[in-house]
């Protein structure tokens, strides 16, 4: 434990600990010429103007790219311990060094690495590649000195000679219970190494200030100096060229001492775990970094291309052709049983997420094959089952059409694609509710059966009614999403509706013609020279079945054999509907759905909000078991990417107007900025005293939310800074920024003319600002050599690619300024969890407005926002969350309203969304239980989960209604004519989802789980609970209107009165 908390950092320098002046930044070499407004008239530069945009070099040897939070140039590897030894111990590095030497150890290495230019304003005096961020660079090091090691450890646990002592009641009050060198070191190392906190023991607001003499502080400086040349000594012989220490564990020891010690930690503190402490030096978990070069050397790359494709294509075909197979062989788990290794490469990832689709792929192939061959096998046609199928299929563009051309929904949702999976369950089950009809119908007398027309016209209105109600509900249900603010989720909602109303179109005209071209030709296949045949035209001889001999003839001669149906349709009317009028049975299974009810309520009420990042993948996927490793493993080190917290005056708020991403996906609104704004004197005054009082941090406020730089400072960007050393750091000859901490002294530029001071005066503020725009920036951080100011201060979204401009310049005036805080917790890539990201958002939106205290007088209102999107992620989880359960309850009153007018029975209706609502808790405590928690997957499946779970349960409400006779004999009667197509669609949705289970994107395995659930919980409660309610209570003397005759031939249509 730390006396003075930090998050140590890990500059650049810690590559080479040997070179700490290096520059290690990758910097793609790109043609300059960038000006933001072509017509605005350009300065005239003077004649000492340095590196014009004409004069950057257009070749030069490789090569530079942009800093290494760039994903795009480096191999990442990660490292899992498989046994309590951890990571690093004589049967593990060999593994590691196998791992990460494949690269650097290669012959045209030399080729293909970044380069550390001796000058990167020289590319003449020559490089070295890179070292990889590594932790082997200290278990390999050229030498190692174990009795300096030990005498530094030493020092560290014991008292410093010559300090007067604490008394033991200061000495208990002390984070660490004592005041050794380790404590001594803590305080005073950020002074000794970087020349800063330097009055930490004679502060008052240090509490021990005042026990220390002038000369105990002296003695503890030169400690604390002394330690600092030793751990330089010691460090700067960690370049990785040695043996492999046949000692690991006190290497290990000493990097957690040094992980201990602010001043130092930046050093190590990136190849441990957050359990890796001086008590604990044993790490489950540790990464390294190679880091490659851009273009690659012989390849002529566009420097409009901002990709790089030809770049990344060779660079890929390199790792292909000779690395990737060995790298397969290291990341195989079964290569070391002491250790995993998992690597990830941008230039592979898409190589790898397409074969995981590809893959996933296959599964939901394999979903939409068993539901054709199940339905072959309920329909027992080739000819039916091409047909349906066609139909489901034709189903998903026929909706795209009319949403993209007659609604002009022009958004096109990442959720659309599961309604291939929706459709299949829902059409399949509309496929069997027409066909069941269709075959029940011969059954009902030759009122019915006395022609083809009479059937026909039965079936169709029957099975028509049926299916209307059915799919008005499910349409209303997905229709439900349009409520949401969100517009992929008003996409699939307005798509899954249409779908489904295409489905129930298509079923009602193609698939009806199908299956009187079914009866007359294939029903009976006996007098069919073409039984095998899939369709008529095909068939070389389609007679037709004479009439007499077609099921409807036979049916209605009174040839049904002895007028059983089949065994599944006999199954329902008999033992199952026996089980439910049963009493005995009846009662038990509702007392046991009760049971379940109230286990499934209380686990409900126990979901909570993701904590974590949620999963891409599945949790046993390499690439996943990487991700997960990185996010939750290790803490928060300094060489780790932070997203930027912008800052900005001059900018206003967005115009939406006209924006609506429905109907124009690219069109999110206007920037606006505010004509007042002025960079006077006394604002950048202010600015430059908020960013300097930050960046030290006497008070410690930024610890937790904001990351550190090299020299233990807040990680806080201002050009203002480089404006005052660009004014008062340079004369005409002289190097600019000479001595400065924050800009290299090796970059030469134009003084401003003789008379000026920061902060510029007014009257020559924007003379100044347009000069400095285009003078080259000495920042370290510079895009490439030679970058103006106004190129380097612009930075793009590593996740969004959207652009953020610190220097908001338009050619002839300074439009905006943007200072930036780089977060210490979220990133440009994850998905932090809502709570997670919230408590960042309060405290940047509190430092927004601390800042209006300071300064809004002077410089106007400040806007805190981010590039990458991490509040809007969060605020859409805030929707996701807070509006599933109000969705699927919007669904379950919608779907109480299609009931209830097509029953026109009030308790009937209330039973039915009962038996819906019974559903939502089942499933939702079904997966907490499983270990769900409610993140954007579940939000999205649990307020879409009204539009699965109504069918089975309107079918069967239908069928009941619609029978003549008491409570008995409607429910026999609703059992025989919906039960075996309600088990139907129940056992083709089951099956359908199986395979998802397999699949490794994470959101469709889910989908599959939540769907599998989903349906098999509302086959149960529909033909257990409500059927079992209504064979308990006489409902229908409920009804709105006298009587529930059915007339003979009718369809199925109630006639009221």
């Amino acid at each position: 434990m730390s006396i003075v908390p930090t998050n140590a950092p890990l500059p650049t320098s810690a590559l080479n600990p040997a070179n700490p002046n290096n520059m290690s930044h990758e910097i793609e070499l790109k043609q300059s010429g960038f000006i933001p407004n072509p017509g605005a008239p350009l300065p005239v530069p003077s004649q000492n103007y340095v590196h014009a945009a004409s004069e950057v070099p257009k070749v030069a040897p490789t090569f530079f790219a942009d800093d290494k939070g760039n994903l795009k140039y480096f191999t990442y590897w990660i490292y899992e311990a498989q046994t309590s030894a951890g990571c690093f111990t004589a049967d593990t590095l060999p593994v590691m060094e196998e791992a990460e030497t494949m690269f650097t150890s290669n012959a045209e290495w030399q080729k293909w690495c970044l380069r550390e230019y001796n000058d990167i304003y020289d590319a003449t005096q020559g490089y070295e590649c890179a070292k990889s961020l590594s932790a082997l660079n200290a278990y390999k090091a050229s030498s190692w000195d174990q009795v300096m090691v030990d005498d530094i450890e030493d020092r560290l646990d014991n008292p410093v000679a010559g300090v007067t002592p604490l008394a033991d009641a200061v000495i208990a009050t002390l984070p660490t219970g004592a005041f050794n060198g380790r404590e001594v070191y803590q305080l005073l190392g950020f002074c000794t190494k970087f020349g800063v906190a330097c009055d930490i023991m004679t502060n008052p607001a240090y509490p021990f200030a005042a026990f220390f003499t002038t000369d105990d502080i002296n003695i503890m400086k030169a400690f604390s100096s002394q330690l600092d040349a030793d751990f330089a000594t010691v460090t700067a012989l960690w370049d990785g060229s040695g043996a492999i220490n046949s000692d690991p564990e006190a290497v290990s020891l000493f990097q957690a001492y040094m992980k201990d010690l602010p001043s130092q930690a930046f050093l190590v503190d990136f190849f441990f775990d957050a359990e890796f402490t001086k008590e604990n030096p044993v790490t489950m978990f540790s990464r390294s970094i190679t880091f490659w070069g851009a273009p690659v050397l012989g390849v002529t790359v566009d420097p409009d291309n901002e990709k790089d494709t030809k770049s990344g294509d060779a660079r890929k075909k390199f790792v292909m052709d000779t690395f990737f197979e060995d790298m397969e062989k290291i990341a195989n788990p079964g290569h070391n049983n002491k250790i995993n290794a998992y690597y990830f490469m941008r230039v592979l990832i898409l190589d790898v997420f397409l074969k995981i689709l590809a893959n996933d792929g296959m599964f939901a192939l394999l979903s939409i094959a068993i539901v054709y061959f199940y339905m072959r096998f309920m329909l027992q046609s080739w000819f039916l089952a091409n047909v349906g199928f066609l139909e489901i299929v034709l189903s998903i563009p026929t909706a795209w059409f009319f949403a993209e051309w007659l609604f002009q929904v022009d958004y096109f949702s990442s959720l659309n694609p599961l309604c291939l999976f929706i459709v299949a369950a829902i059409g399949a089950d509309d496929i069997f509710v027409f066909m069941d009809a269709y075959k029940q119908s011969a059954y009902k007398g030759p009122a019915i059966t006395r022609d083809l027309a009479s059937r026909m016209s039965y079936v169709y209105r029957r099975a028509g009614t049926a299916m209307l109600i059915t799919s008005a509900t499910t349409c209303s249900a997905f229709l439900c999403t349009v409520a949401s603010p969100i517009a992929s989720t008003k996409s699939f909602g307005i798509f899954a509706a249409l779908v489904i109303l295409m489905d129930y179109i298509l079923v009602m005209t193609m698939f009806c013609t199908a299956v009187v071209i079914y009866h007359n030709t294939f029903e009976h296949p006996s007098v069919n020279c073409c039984v095998q045949c899939a369709c008529v035209c095909c068939c070389p001889c389609v007679p037709r079945i004479a009439a007499e001999e077609t099921s409807t003839g036979k049916a209605n001669a009174g040839k049904n054999d002895d007028g059983k149906q089949d065994r599944i349709t006999e199954f329902y009317k008999g033992p199952f509907t026996n089980f439910v009028l049963n009493p005995t049975t009846r009662f038990a299974s509702l007392f046991a759905l009760f049971v379940w009810f109230c286990i499934a309520f209380y686990f409900m009420l126990q979901l909570e909000p993701t904590k974590k990042t949620e999963q891409f993948l599945s949790d046993d996927h390499p690439l996943q078991k990487a991700i997960t490793i990185l996010n939750e493993a290790f803490p928060i080190a300094s060489d780790d990417r932070g997203a930027k917290m912008y800052f900005s005056w001059g900018v206003g708020e967005v115009d939406r107007s006209g924006v609506n991403q429905m109907f124009r996906d690219d069109f999110i609104g206007k920037p606006t900025f505010d004509d007042d704004f002025f960079l006077s004197q006394a604002c950048q005054q202010k600015i430059y005293d908020y960013t300097q009082e930050v960046r030290v941090d006497a008070a410690r406020k930024y610890d937790d939310y904001v990351k550190r730089d090299a020299a233990g400072m807040v990680a806080i960007v201002s050009w203002l800074d480089e404006l005052k050393d660009w004014i008062e750091g340079g004369v005409d000859g002289v190097k600019a920024g000479e001595g400065s901490t924050l800009f290299g002294s090796q970059c030469v530029r134009n003084p401003m003319r003789e008379g000026y001071s920061f902060p510029v005066s007014d009257a020559d503020t924007k003379e100044a600002l347009i000069r400095f725009a285009y003078e080259p920036s000495c920042s370290e951080d510079i895009p490439y050599p030679g970058a103006l100011i106004m190129e380097t201060y612009v930075e793009d979204s590593r996740a969004t690619g959207l652009p953020g401009n610190m220097y908001g310049f338009n050619g002839e005036d300074l439009k905006s300024l943007s200072i930036s805080l780089e977060s210490s917790v979220l990133d440009p890539w994850s998905e932090i969890a809502e709570t997670k990201a919230m408590e960042q958002y309060n405290f940047f939106v509190a430092e927004a407005a601390h800042i209006d205290t300071l300064m809004e007088a002077e410089c106007g209102k400040v806007l805190m926002t981010d590039i990458d999107q991490k509040y809007i992620i969060m605020n859409n989880q805030k929707i996701f969350r807070t509006s599933a359960v109000s969705g699927a309850m919007i669904g379950c009153a919608i779907a109480f309203v299609v009931i209830l007018v097509s029953t026109l029975n009030v308790f009937v209706a209330a039973f039915a969304t009962l038996s819906i609502l019974c559903v939502l808790v089942s499933v939702v405590g079904a997966v907490t239980i499983a270990g769900w928690t409610l993140g954007t997957i579940t939000s999205i499946l649990i307020s879409i989960l009204a539009g699965f779970s109504v069918d089975y349960v309107v079918h069967l409400a239908h069928a009941f209604v619609t029978t003549p006779g008491d409570k008995e004999t409607r429910v026999r009667g609703a059992f025989a004519d919906m039960g075996v197509s309600v088990m139907s669609g129940m056992l083709t949705s089951i099956l359908a989802s199986l395979p998802l289970f397999l699949c490794k994107i994470k959101f469709f395995a889910s989908f599959g789980i939540f769907l599998c659930a989903t349906i098999a919980f509302s086959w149960t409660y529909a033909n257990l609970m409500f059927m079992g309610l209504l064979a308990t209570f006489d409902v229908m003397k409920f009804s709105f209107g006298k009587g529930g005759k059915v007339e003979e031939g009718s369809g199925g249509i109630v006639k009221m009165g």
